[in-house]
């Protein structure tokens, strides 16, 4: 009997011994679960700031690890899977178990994995805003993009938000359309454009424009027809009420529809006016400029022009370069604004183009900075076949970038962001958007490049 009752002791020791040991493995692999899944989070948001390697998101995967879990000694490997994607994070760990039966006995690890991936393409560096364009990136015979480690996105909900023409190609990390593709989708390489996708809010919507205060031209027509019609019979200024009243100068220019434009009619009265009728600053020889207003703007024809750093403000006068025509600075930005919509870009073929963004200050990383109230569509035109140093941030959002070159554009830059209201590239040229974000010494914007921040979510849990 005593024999028996002892069996029967041995037996129900093993058995609340194997429960007490299923009970603690269990609780160590929920735990150490939870662990991997934050561990996973954690290595991707790295990855996508720094464009890591297997190396780099193991590190931070083991010093997540390290912290939140310090119960048994654990062994912690991650590897980026998914073409660059995801973060694959596993955590092996001695088993935590307290009774020499058969459940601790057949249990020699406790392994747990998870997967986080990246939705949305981690390093933004070219958008086509408009949700309404018939197309948003129209890329025509022999153009080119070249962006292999970025995301291009076109917010055109048509079904040729991408439109390719024959032998167009484009080369990224990440293409995603909100409407279709019209042409060959193997054009894109190394991955197939992804349709439907949502389309992406401006990153920089809510970025101020630069503090440039009261636009004050001086530089006015002063002899010519409309110089003379800018003058009352006193030789003053007209009024706001001698431009805009019945019988003024535009006074039957602003009758009907236009006269709802009510920034327009603000716009001239605070004097955009007068910087459309102001001629602009002509060089055609070699010179220094510094920075400041530029009303009418600044036409390089044939000229050479170095630039000092600073902001630049075109009122209703874009920046012209022709004939020859050289244009460089370090540190500049520009900010074209006036609500007729002239201020614009107009690269020719034969002009050459260096410029980097300022590297602080209210236009820190923007290069071109279009103001978002303009009215009147007018095309931005880089036609450069010697443009290939663009660093920094071109933000058009009101209006059609055309690209129009027969050599590669910013190809030389650390890197390049465009957001545009739409693009057009015509036949020939191609756009290089370089990524070397965190070696360049001009910072990126908030929202685009390495500071895009997609969703990172948990993709799978074992």
């Amino acid at each position: 009997m005593t024999l028996f009752m002892g069996g029967l002791m041995l037996v129900a020791a093993f058995i609340v011994g194997g429960v007490v040991d299923y009970l603690s493995l269990s609780n160590q692999k929920h735990a150490l679960q939870g662990v991997a899944d934050r561990a996973a989070l954690a290595a991707a948001q790295e990855l996508i700031v720094f464009k890591g390697s297997d190396k780099r998101v193991t590190s931070v995967a083991e010093i997540f690890v390290g912290v939140n879990y310090t119960a048994k000694p654990a062994v912690t490997g991650a590897r980026i899977i998914d073409k660059g994607k995801a973060v694959e994070v596993t955590i092996t760990a001695e088993p935590q178990t307290y009774f020499p039966g058969p459940v601790a006995r057949g249990v020699t690890q406790v392994k747990v994995t998870a997967v986080a991936e990246i939705s949305g393409g981690g390093y933004v560096c070219m958008i086509g805003l408009s949700t309404s364009e018939p197309s948003t990136l129209e890329m025509h015979d022999k153009a080119r993009v070249t962006a292999e480690k970025c995301a291009i996105y076109s917010n055109s909900k048509s079904a040729s938000s991408l439109r390719l023409h024959n032998s167009a190609r484009v080369k990224a990390d990440l293409v995603c359309v909100a409407g279709g593709v019209a042409g060959a989708k193997s054009a894109v390489s190394p991955n197939s454009p992804i349709e439907d996708c949502p389309p992406l809010a401006d990153p920089l919507r809510d970025r101020p424009e630069p503090n440039v205060g009261l636009l004050q031209c001086s530089n006015l027509l002063a002899g010519g027809i409309l110089g003379s019609d800018l003058i009352d019979n006193t030789g003053k200024l007209l009024t706001v009420k001698g431009l805009l009243g019945k019988g003024g100068l535009v006074g039957g220019l602003t009758s009907g529809e236009l006269l709802k434009k009510k920034k327009l009619l603000e716009s001239i009265a605070g004097g955009d006016l007068v910087g459309n009728l102001a001629p602009g600053l002509v060089v055609t020889g070699k010179t220094t400029l510094e920075p400041g207003f530029y009303c009418g703007g600044l036409n390089i024809i044939g000229g050479d022009v170095t630039l000092k750093p600073g902001t630049y403000i075109f009122n209703n006068g874009g920046l012209v370069v022709a004939n020859g025509g050289k244009l460089s600075g370090e540190g500049v930005g520009f900010f074209l604004t006036g609500a007729l919509g002239l201020s614009t870009i107009q690269f020719a073929p034969t002009s050459t183009i260096s410029l980097t963004a300022p590297r602080s200050g209210d236009m820190a990383g923007m290069m071109f900075f279009e103001d978002r109230d303009v009215l009147f569509k007018f095309p931005h035109i880089i036609a450069s076949n010697n443009a290939r140093k663009l660093v920094g941030t071109i933000y058009l959002p009101g209006n059609t970038l055309e690209i129009n070159s027969q050599n590669p554009i910013a190809d030389q830059s650390d890197y390049t962001v465009i957001i545009a209201r739409k693009f057009d590239m015509k036949d020939g040229p191609e756009l290089v958007l370089n990524t070397d974000y965190e070696n360049s010494p001009i910072p990126v914007p908030e929202g685009v490049g390495n500071k895009a921040r997609p969703i990172v979510k948990l993709a799978a849990s074992t």
